[in-house]
Order: C-alpha cells, then sequence, then structure tokens
C-alpha cells in the first residue's frame, strides 16, 4: 500500500510560489528533500495547483499554510 501524502489545492497556476516557499526555507537551512516536497503540479484541465507533501507536519506543509487561497482537502480514505 502506497504512502498516504497530505494535499493541499490552490486554482490557477502556482507553482512558483511552492518553488519561492522551497527557497524562503532554503535560506533558513531546509533542503527541499527535508522540507518535505513530494511532487507539485499544475493541473490544466482543472486550472489549479495540487502540492503532495509527505505529511502534514513537514516544514513546507507549515510554510503553505501561511500564504492565502492554499486549502487541505480531507485526508479522509476513499472506500
Amino acid at each position: 500500500m502506497s504512502q498516504p501524502y497530505h494535499v493541499f489545492i490552490k486554482g490557477g497556476d502556482s507553482v512558483r510560489e511552492v518553488e519561492a516557499a522551497l527557497d524562503a526555507l532554503r535560506g533558513r537551512g531546509v533542503s527541499r528533500q527535508g522540507a518535505g516536497l513530494y511532487k507539485c503540479m499544475y493541473v490544466t484541465r482543472a486550472d489549479q495547483t495540487v502540492l503532495m507533501t509527505e505529511s502534514g507536519d513537514t516544514a513546507l506543509a507549515a510554510e503553505m499554510r501561511g500564504r492565502p487561497g492554499w486549502t487541505e482537502p480531507g485526508d479522509r480514505p476513499l472506500e
């Protein structure tokens, strides 16, 4: 079974904002890998950015919670 990742969603193409957050963390001594990034992608058909972090308590997750417009869908498993 694969690991469940923590998901953030924001309307529009916000990939550069995620990159800026990673740069801010790097400036505070947190590596890209250490920040907890799993994947970030802009989904064209949905016109939204999907960010997946290793868990909800990573440095990147905390950084994104402080930025406007990002939502965190529920982590309830699909049945």
